[in-house]
């Protein structure tokens, strides 16, 4: 059912993104590209929606849509500060021992979009749509019923944050995604909760996709020697270690 998902929003993506006469012609992607990835983002949960329907199944407890408190959601977002700065850390260490060919760079001409039609809909797809439906379909399907298929917690985050980090197509982010992808499966079962995930989510797409398109203007201020600055660093370590003590103190399972 996920595989299904994931193909069917990769095929109607590709189906709009063929629209884009910037694919024939070598230009910067135009709004057809911009309107495919909304289009495909947005399907990607509706093959499981119609599963569980069909089913009979609860979606609050299939998805894991249940509420959790502002203390939860507050330790959440430091967590997501920390782990935004120790992945930026990951990927710079992997670009050194395997660096990234030019033709995997070019996708940040991608999220540099030439006018505002096509930025509001890589803001919409990339900081909201992106975060709800990869968590609904990761961390709420696929997690939580190989847990409760396997009866154990770690082997299906494991997977299910493998099988996340693969379907985003880079090898060369492999690992920084799949770093990822277990803090989330973390979060959902730590908080029996994707909304903790797609808050997690958010603010990691958010801020990635801001600092790609000012990176020029701040780059001596963010980069040390070609790595992240030590000051930065410690400070994400802190937000990190911070959020996670708040989180446990929650006491929640």
């Amino acid at each position: 059912m996920v595989l299904l998902s994931v193909l069917s929003a990769l095929i109607i993506g590709s189906i709009f993104g063929a629209m884009d006469p910037a694919i024939l012609s070598g230009s910067n992607p135009g709004l057809a590209t911009y309107f495919a990835m909304f289009i495909g983002q947005s399907f990607l949960i509706i093959p499981v929606l119609y599963y569980l329907k069909s089913k009979k199944f609860n979606l609050i407890d299939s998805l894991r849509l249940n509420f959790v408190s502002s203390k939860i959601i507050y330790a959440t977002v430091f967590i997501s500060i920390g782990a935004m700065i120790l992945s930026d850390e990951i990927n710079i260490l992997v670009g050194m021992v395997i660096p990234i060919p030019d033709s995997f760079l070019q996708i940040e001409a991608l999220l540099k979009p030439e006018n505002p039609f096509s930025l509001a809909l890589l803001i919409i797809t990339i900081v909201i749509i992106a975060p709800i439906g990869e968590e609904l379909l990761f961390r709420g399907f696929l997690q939580n019923s190989l847990e409760n298929i396997w009866n154990d917690v770690t082997r299906a985050i494991l997977f299910s944050s493998l099988f996340f980090a693969v379907i985003h197509f880079n090898p060369f982010w492999i690992i920084q995604i799949y770093f990822l992808g277990v803090l989330l499966g973390f979060l959902a079962w730590k908080t029996n909760s994707i909304i903790p995930c797609i808050i997690f989510h958010v603010i990691i797409n958010a801020t990635s996709l801001f600092f790609t398109s000012i990176e020029d203007s701040i780059e001596t201020i963010i980069l040390w020697n070609g790595h992240i600055n030590p000051l930065i660093i410690l400070i994400g370590g802190l937000s990190f270690w911070y959020g996670f003590k708040r989180l446990n103190a929650q006491g929640v399972t």
